[in-house]
């Protein structure tokens, strides 16, 4: 069983203040995980962290800018020296860039979602994984992407946010592929809508011009507080999804029909690509 897998051993989460994060922290902490809670909020970090640990739970903090590399390297560390060797990393902390023609986009919002939602997971490729595959031990490697890392929403203006999810999920397919004979077991999460903060934009760090306020996506904080799914549903979601080794994690089925339609026009593309080379050979 999943519980006798993990009980003992040693987790981080990134974005673990709220939302999946938290809620996925918690559900691993109560199966006897020692959890390392990482977030760039600090204030609503240490006191869930103070929750949990009034609760029993083995769990720790550390406050981490998941786009900065010495952040991720120094969280790695932490969870060593706190806890010892990482056994699952679950590489959640990202940002929304809903609402906004490309083309309008500043380049500090576009630096600012790329090194947040791309950067980071190769941050802690680079500086994690390693740590995981040395010590040899089973774990697992889990990255965030969206289900906007399969299909970009014509309503939604994600064109920015899409580019970076493709881009989880190509490095997460990547590294399946690369350590498919290692111990650890590589997985993506593409969650449809959740109620979580994710439109927030007061946690944008200085070098990318602060906080900042995105009134354009306004409606995504409607949206996904109307008709997002619970947190704690995703973080069970992934549970269940570890127990029976899935690598793509989905949280409904909503997005089936339009990811099915955006494959049906890339196997028109190489139709249409047959009957041409037939045309001139």
């Amino acid at each position: 069983m999943l519980k006798d897998q993990l009980k003992g051993r040693n987790a981080i989460v990134t974005g673990a203040a709220s939302g999946i994060g938290a809620a996925t922290a918690l559900r691993l902490a109560q199966l006897g995980m020692n959890v390392v809670l990482a977030d760039i909020k600090p204030a609503p970090l240490n006191t869930y962290c103070r929750q949990l640990q009034s609760q029993g739970l083995s769990v720790d903090a550390i406050a981490t800018d998941v786009s900065d590399p010495d952040a991720i390297a120094a969280m790695a560390d932490f969870a060593e020296q706190r806890f010892g060797d990482i056994h699952l990393a679950f590489n959640n902390a990202g940002i929304a860039m809903h609402g906004t023609p490309m083309h309008q986009m500043s380049l500090d919002d576009w630096q600012w979602v790329i090194d947040v939602n791309i950067r980071s997971i190769a941050y802690s490729v680079h500086h994690i994984l390693p740590r995981m595959l040395k010590h040899g031990q089973p774990g697992y490697f889990i990255n965030t992407a969206s289900i906007g890392g399969l299909q970009v929403n014509p309503n939604w203006l994600t064109g920015a946010y899409s580019m970076t999810k493709y881009a989880v999920v190509a490095m997460s397919e990547g590294l399946a592929q690369e350590n498919r004979d290692s111990a650890i077991e590589v997985m993506v999460l593409c969650p449809s809508a959740v109620a979580t903060g994710l439109g927030d934009g007061a946690s944008r760090p200085e070098r990318f011009g602060g906080a900042t306020e995105r009134p354009e996506q306004s409606f995504l904080a409607d949206t996904i507080k109307q008709h997002g799914a619970s947190p704690d549903l995703v973080a069970q979601r992934v549970l269940s999804a570890m127990e029976n080794h899935e690598f793509f994690i989905f949280t409904d089925s909503s997005a089936r029909t339009v990811i099915e339609a955006r494959h049906q026009r890339i196997q028109q593309g190489f139709d249409r690509t047959e009957a041409f080379l037939q045309q001139v050979r």
